[in-house]
Formats: structure tokens, sequence, C-alpha cells
């Protein structure tokens, strides 16, 4: 498995959900991992860009998109953010932002054309200085930290195992 692992399907649904992707727009998956943020983000749009800058991210995903039947959904790419994302410059609508390496150039990248931008965080950290790097940009709308927990069978009866926290920051440009 990847490091990181994919992202949760409920985590998925909240930043589409904050991201309103429409038909004619385009998505870009940036640290796309496994690729199931864009498998979902493939429900609302047919033009994705999905981009890793792990090559076993890249084949994991592509096995992922033709198994969901959506590679041709989807313009899969191997690099480092912002660079891979140079041909797309001025045309990405909406970002998931899962790989934060390098997320300030990311967002740097995306302000002229991005009108909404979700970046997931694991760390406080992290959370903390995209949250302060977005309001010195004027874009933070808001931050959100998630934290699922699903039931399991306990000696007959049901428990409850909580998954890692996920700070959620989501933008405006």
């Amino acid at each position: 498995m990847l490091r990181g692992g994919p992202t949760k399907s409920e985590i998925i649904a909240i930043a589409l959900e904050k991201l309103q992707i429409q038909r004619n727009e385009t998505f870009a998956d940036i640290g796309c991992g496994t690729g199931h943020v864009s498998i979902a983000a493939a429900k609302h749009t047919d033009k994705i860009i999905a981009v890793d800058k792990r090559r076993e991210s890249i084949e994991v995903a592509q096995q992922n998109f033709e198994h969901a039947g959506v590679l041709n959904a989807i313009i899969l790419a191997w690099g480092e953010a912002p660079d891979v994302l140079m041909p797309y410059e001025n045309t990405i609508d909406k970002a998931f932002i899962g790989g934060t390496a390098n997320f300030k150039e990311v967002i740097e990248f995306l302000i002229p054309c991005c009108r909404r931008l979700v970046l997931n965080a694991a760390r406080l950290e992290l959370a903390a200085e995209a949250i302060w790097y977005m309001k010195d940009l004027g874009i933070f709308d808001e931050a959100l930290l998630i934290n699922i927990a699903k039931g399991y069978e306990l000696e007959g009866l049901t428990g409850f195992e909580s998954h890692n926290p996920v700070f959620m920051v989501v933008g405006t440009c």
C-alpha cells in the first residue's frame, strides 16, 4: 500500500461538497496517490488532471482509473507540482491538494485561475501554516478538523475505531 493510504470516502465526500465541481470545470487532484479523489470527482466533471511525484502512485492510480472506467476522463501526470501543471496554466477551476510538500508554490500557481481549492493535511503544524498562508493571500474561507470513526463488531456488539483526523483548509481564489 502507498504511504499515506487512500483518502477515506467520507473525507472525499466533504472535500467535493466544499469544491462544488461543475460539469464544465477542470479539476486538479494534486498529490493524487491512489486516485480515489479523482474517481469520485469524475461523477461531476470529465476534465480531470491527476498528478503525483511518486511513480508508484501514478501506476496505482492508473490501475484504479481503468478499473473504475474513468481513465478517459483523466489526464495522469507524473512529476512535481506545480511544474507538471504548466501545460494547464490558467485552466484549472477547482483543485484538491492532497500532497502538501510544496503547497505554497502550488497555491501560487493556482491563484490566477482556480476558483476554489481544498487542502488536506494530516499534521496540525502543516494545517496551521496553510491557514496563515491562505489568510495572507486573502483566499482563506474555513478550516475543518474531521475525525471519522467506523463501527466494527466487538463481542457481539458494536465498537468504534477512530481513523486519524484530517485537517481540511478551504479557500476561494
